[in-house]
């Protein structure tokens, strides 16, 4: 399905009962809405689950780049508004979890609680280089040239080697992402600048990441969690920056209750 928001179409998919409490779930850079079928197909049986591309990635329009993470952050709440949710937790991981701290400080009214996984609050220097790095890249190479190193970037060798299709199935999402949404993208992440938000963060809050995630590795997002009162911080062991897909039952095990209680 898709809906008008922001002067672009969003893709997005909504499965569960009418009536349950609501789950956003947010795609990270180069991925789209299908990084969270598992974590769909369980939850689907007690919430409303909503599932989105965010702008320039899977099937959802690209608008010109740059893009910056207020822009993402509106996104979301246009396509809420659109389709009538009121509030609903988020969970987000790498760019969605950005983009879920800025709905929490933005819009706390909105969420119920947020999980934001294997994300950064701030890009230092040396992490906007990163990304000042692959915009470059994209430029001159197109996608085809983000796929490999991407994907070392998001799971560890051992997962890699023993769980090919999922490796093919992010592949192609990687290749499939329009390249003016992921420099749009990167140009969003490299200003990343939420981490004043964190001290001051009312919506119930976990943080959990892979063990192994050299994006946003356990002692950011440790530090993160001590900045933000009250929440959590949960490391998934042997897990790289997909969490999600590379632990998907430990994943499961820490959100659901954690969604439950709020």
């Amino acid at each position: 399905m898709k809906v008008a928001t922001n002067g672009f179409e969003t893709n997005y998919v909504v499965e569960g009962p009418d009536g349950a409490p609501w789950v956003t779930f947010a795609n990270s850079l180069v991925t789209s809405l299908e990084m969270w079928d598992a974590q769909a197909r369980t939850l689907a049986g007690r919430y409303r689950v909503l599932r989105y591309d965010m702008r320039g990635h899977g099937k959802s329009g690209v608008p010109t780049a740059p893009y910056n993470i207020a822009d993402l952050a509106g996104d979301a709440v246009a396509l809420w508004d659109a389709l009538g949710v009121d509030r609903t937790h988020w969970v987000g991981l790498s760019l969605g979890g950005m983009v879920g701290i800025h709905l929490a400080a933005n819009h706390p009214r909105r969420l119920r609680s947020l999980v934001a996984s294997d994300c950064r609050a701030d890009a230092n220097d040396a992490y906007a280089n990163v990304f000042v790095q692959r915009i470059k890249n994209t430029r001159e190479q197109g996608m085809a040239g983000m796929v490999e190193p991407t994907l070392q970037r998001f799971f560890t060798p051992n997962f890699a080697a023993n769980n090919v299709p999922t490796i093919e199935k992010f592949r192609t999402m990687i290749r499939d992402t329009p390249a003016e949404g992921h420099i749009g993208c990167c140009e969003a992440i490299r200003v990343l600048a939420e981490g004043a938000n964190l001290p001051r963060l009312k919506v119930p809050a976990m943080f959990i990441g892979g063990e192994h995630d050299i994006g946003a590795p356990p002692e950011i997002m440790r530090a993160m969690s001590a900045a933000t009162p009250g929440s959590e911080y949960v490391m998934l062991n042997g897990a790289g920056h997909i969490s999600n897909v590379e632990k998907p039952e430990a994943f499961l095990a820490e959100i659901e209750p954690f969604l439950a209680a709020h």
